[in-house]
């Protein structure tokens, strides 16, 4: 053990070499803007954190440049940020891709933001010049959101930093990396126990990882980099003293909010105004949920099938019964299988109120941000689905059905950029969509309703994790018989209820999507189906289509199953009972070495996994004959 220990700082000492490059390469890349004499366009509006300093020849640099690269949204970086501030910036931003990434969240330095108008008031986002730095943070998102391949980041010189301290820049991080990378947040800690026990174990290279933490930031940061650190002489005697900083400004930071909540009270406000919101919505939320299931889950169940709803037969046998494992909504979910096509689904089936009581808050509400961190973390397999049609054709009209708020077709766009895209979808999602301008048209209606308005003028319809979710899958499969041309292409993506992982992991496989899934179609039935609608199938996909990390997904269902989150609404008792919030951390403490078990033999497995059809996942790419 002790053998293995010392090798600790010698990790040390090469993940911040390798890290300095990194972080120095990002920040060389940054643009430095030049001055400019002509006059700040009035369509850019200009939005700051308290005690930033714009001037005027600032705002007229930052504008000219804007113009010059056609972009909605530039991120003003003070050259003068501090040393931390710096590394910050290049460790959120990869300043090569950050532009084109369509998808990548917002970042930068928090300090200062160049917006269009219109972009602005399409993200619904005020124009002040009295934010605090952590919401900038939500405020950079929503703009990059908005606008996701007109965002970029600059280096303004004049422009002057706000005050920094320790416990502002932490609660900052925390807001950055949570639900991002929230490993991020402990990878210093880490790496300061392993130096820790490196200067007990291996002093040599203790002594050698502490002297490197403490001169990175002069690797970094000095010579030719576009950023100039106000304290980046003095920066290892600020990275020694940061603990002492951060609790000094912790404490500052706390007499601050304690006046501010006293005075708030005298006045007869909240103390806390955004905390009393969130309370008052928490507190709303519970009621509403309550209330709902005062009588019972089994209200929001229909009347079960008497027979199988793709070929009618009536010999069913019961594969599944399962309750919400992902968020714990009561109730108890059967999913029948036919004994003559295989075809699995829902039985009974939830009623229309009960399909917006389960989904609501599973992908906005409540969970909105997780859900925009997760669109994030499968670019790559977004734009593998836009890969599909490549060897059959060039697109140049594409409708997504089911498409939310249109993540595909946002990324998408890097793969055939002269493509429009357009979007079915309900009429929130979807709107919320076209107002992104992450759609070029949406279609707030059923793709049943539209198919024959829409007959001929696409050349791609697709259908990713939808066909598994709707109400009536051969109605949407005539509907894109109906929609599509001769020669033009549906693509779908479904969920493999014959693959390994639906075989061996019973309900804690994540496919099943109970209760959200209404049925699981084997891919010999949904090529059949094509083929009675004229459409031949051209491919069909398993292993590149397989989604890694079933086991892992399958831990998390089982802590969730075992410790569900005391603050879910839905659930009874009270949110704030010591006893759950005890169970609730023992479990996840037990949880982490099976997790780490689990994403380990997992990754390993991928490649078997992707053999045959064993993977989780299928695809299905068929033309319409003419």
């Amino acid at each position: 053990m002790v053998t293995v220990l010392s090798w600790a700082p010698i990790f040390v000492v090469l993940g911040l070499m390798v890290n300095g490059i990194r972080l120095r390469g990002r920040l060389r890349r940054l643009d430095t803007l030049p001055a400019s004499g002509r006059p700040t366009d009035p369509d850019h509006l200009f939005i700051c954190a308290a005690g930033v300093q714009l001037t005027e020849a600032a705002k007229r640099s930052a504008s000219y440049h804007a113009s010059r690269e056609r972009l909605d949204v530039l991120d003003l970086i003070p050259a003068d940020l501090t040393i931390e501030r710096a590394l910050d910036v290049a460790r959120m931003v990869d300043t090569r891709t950050y532009r084109a990434n369509r998808l990548a969240p917002g970042r930068g330095a928090f300090q200062a933001l160049l917006v269009r108008a219109e972009a602005a008031d399409r993200a619904g986002v005020e124009v002040r010049d009295d934010y605090t730095p952590v919401e900038l943070v939500e405020v950079t998102e929503k703009l990059k959101r908005h606008a996701p391949a007109s965002t970029d980041l600059a280096v303004l010189p004049g422009l002057r930093a706000a005050r920094d301290d320790g416990a502002t820049r932490v609660r900052v991080q925390r807001r950055c990396w949570s639900a991002v990378r929230p490993m991020n947040n402990i990878y210093p800690t880490l790496r300061d126990i392993a130096t820790i026990v490196g200067v007990h174990l291996n002093r040599p290279w203790g002594l050698a990882a502490t002297a490197l933490f403490w001169c990175q930031p002069f690797f970094v940061c000095a010579g030719r980099v576009p950023v100039a650190p106000r304290d980046l002489i003095r920066s290892p005697i600020v990275r020694i003293t940061a603990g002492v900083e951060y609790s000094i400004s912790t404490v500052r930071a706390w007499r601050r909010q304690q006046r501010a909540a006293s005075e708030a009270k005298a006045a007869g406000l909240p103390a806390d105004p955004v905390k009393a919101k969130t309370k008052a919505e928490s507190a709303a939320r519970r009621a509403r949920y309550q209330r709902a299931f005062a009588d019972g889950p089994e209200m929001f169940l229909a009347r079960p099938w008497p027979d199988c709803p793709w070929c009618g037969s009536p010999e069913l046998r019961v594969r599944l019964v399962s309750p919400d494992l992902e968020l714990r909504k009561p109730g108890r979910f059967q999913l029948d299988e036919c004994l003559v096509c295989g075809h699995l689904f829902q039985n009974p089936r939830l009623t229309p109120a009960g399909r917006v009581l389960y989904e609501r808050d599973r992908q906005d509400g409540m969970n909105a941000a997780k859900t925009e961190v997760a669109v994030a973390a499968k670019a790559a397999r977004l734009r593998a689905r836009a890969e599909l049609v490549r060897p059959f054709l060039r697109p140049r009209a594409w409708l997504d059905v089911g498409a939310g708020v249109g993540s595909f077709c946002n990324a998408a766009r890097t793969v055939w950029p002269r493509a429009v895209f357009d979007g079915v979808g309900p009429a929130e999602s979807i709107g919320e969509a076209r107002r992104r301008g992450w759609v070029d048209r949406a279609y707030p209606a059923s793709f049943a309703d539209i198919a024959e308005a829409v007959t001929g003028h696409y050349d791609v319809i697709s259908m990713f994790g939808y066909l598994e979710r709707s109400r009536d899958p051969s109605e949407d499969l005539d509907a894109a018989a109906k929609a599509l041309g001769p020669g033009g292409l549906l693509v779908a993506e479904l969920p493999n209820p014959a693959g390994l992982g639906a075989r061996r992991l019973g309900r804690y496989w994540p496919g099943w999507g109970v209760p959200g899934v209404r049925q699981l179609i084997p891919v010999d039935n949904l090529v059949a189906a094509l083929e009675d609608r004229g459409m031949r199938t051209v491919l069909v996909q398993f292993g590149a289509a397989h989604q890694p990390g079933d086991l892992l997904a399958a831990v998390g269902l089982m802590t969730q199953a075992v410790a569900p989150s005391p603050t879910l609404p839905w659930l009874p008792g009270s949110p704030s009972s010591p006893i759950r919030w005890l169970a609730r951390g023992t479990v996840l403490t037990a949880s982490i070495v099976p997790a780490v078990l689990a994403g380990t033999v997992g990754a390993a497995l991928t490649s078997y996994m992707r053999q045959g059809d064993r993977s989780n996942t299928y695809r299905v790419v068929a033309r319409m004959e003419g």
